[in-house]
This record gives structure tokens, C-alpha cells and sequence, in this order.
């Protein structure tokens, strides 16, 4: 069990390090920890981002949370919740100054400018990745080499018209697509 913790700890030391961007910066690390260490499915991980977005706080800090309650219990999502925080926190408070001190520099800003669009790409992957969890399933055994699920394609539709278009209340989207899988999945 102390190496469990220790694996949760490091796992999400890493993540709070090198996931710039929010929470959802930190969904390449949990796919990769899923593949790696198979503490929870894909299907649970989809279940932990929307958990995560409906539930008050920091969706990367719920998600580290939520993974260690999952594969150590309490103390499990004690050590990964602060361990997703520890070195951001340290990094913060260190930096502050420097940042102050540093922010007409080319170099500091230039280093900016390139965190902005390696984020943007690891968000674009991760939502495609989702996407493609979501409504297609590989099925190996099929000649054809995917199955669509054309109820979650869909409401994919139906939700993505609102959000993309008309800008409505992201926690709205979230209701509203609970509903529908609710709906769908009798039909």
C-alpha cells in the first residue's frame, strides 16, 4: 500500500508540474496513468471529468481526488490531492516576484507565447480523444474496424449547437446532456 501512495504521489506531482492550462491540461497524464497503471478504465475516466465538472472546484484537483479516493481510499485522495498542488503552490509563490520583476522580458514572454498554443494542443487531443471514446468503439473482431453510437453522436449534435454557438451556461450544457442521456438511453 506505501508504494501505491508513493506511485500516486509522484504520478501527481507531475501532473500539478506540467499540466499548464487548468484541469483539463491534466487529461493526457490521466490517460497516460490509465495505461500505465490501469488504477481505472476509460469509461471511468470519462465518468471522473464529468463528475469533476459538476462538483465545486478545480476539475484537475477533483479529478486527482477523485483517481486516489478510487485506488487508495481517503488517504489515497488526501496524497493526490495535495501532491497535484504541492509544487504549483511552491512555484506560485516563488515566482511571483520574479514574474513581476521579469514581465516586459522577450524571454518571459516568450515562453508564454509558446505555453499557449502547446496547451491549446492538448486540449484539442484530449477532446478529440474523448470524442472518439465517447461515440466511436473499436471493435477488433469486425471487419469494419469501428461501431458508431449514433444515440451519443446525437446528442453530441444536439449539445454542441448551444456551447458552440450561443455561448449558454457551460453547467447548462452539462444538465442538458444528463437529460438526454437519460432520454436516449430508453430509446
Amino acid at each position: 500500500m506505501l508504494k501505491l501512495y508513493f506511485l500516486l504521489f509522484y504520478e501527481f506531482t507531475k501532473i500539478g508540474l506540467f499540466a499548464i492550462g487548468g484541469g483539463y491540461a491534466a487529461l493526457p497524464f490521466l490517460y497516460f496513468i490509465q495505461a500505465k497503471y490501469q488504477w481505472f478504465t476509460v469509461d471511468e475516466l470519462t465518468n471522473m471529468i464529468a463528475v469533476s465538472n459538476i462538483t465545486p472546484g478545480p476539475i484537475g484537483i477533483n479529478m486527482a481526488t477523485y483517481t486516489g479516493y478510487t485506488t487508495g481510499g481517503i488517504i489515497g485522495s488526501v496524497i493526490a490531492t495535495s501532491a497535484i498542488v504541492f509544487l504549483p503552490f511552491l512555484i506560485s509563490i516563488s515566482m511571483v516576484k520574479l514574474i513581476d520583476k521579469y514581465k516586459a522580458c522577450n524571454v518571459t514572454e516568450s515562453v508564454f507565447l509558446g505555453l499557449r498554443p502547446a496547451s491549446c494542443a492538448l486540449l484539442g487531443s484530449i477532446g478529440l480523444k474523448l470524442l472518439y471514446d465517447t461515440i466511436i468503439y473499436s471493435k477488433p473482431e469486425w471487419s469494419f474496424p469501428f461501431q458508431v453510437d449514433y444515440k451519443a453522436l446525437i446528442l453530441f449534435i444536439i449539445l454542441i449547437i448551444p456551447f458552440s454557438f450561443i455561448k449558454k451556461n457551460p453547467l447548462l450544457i452539462i444538465i442538458l446532456g444528463a437529460l438526454g442521456g437519460i432520454i436516449i438511453q430508453h430509446f
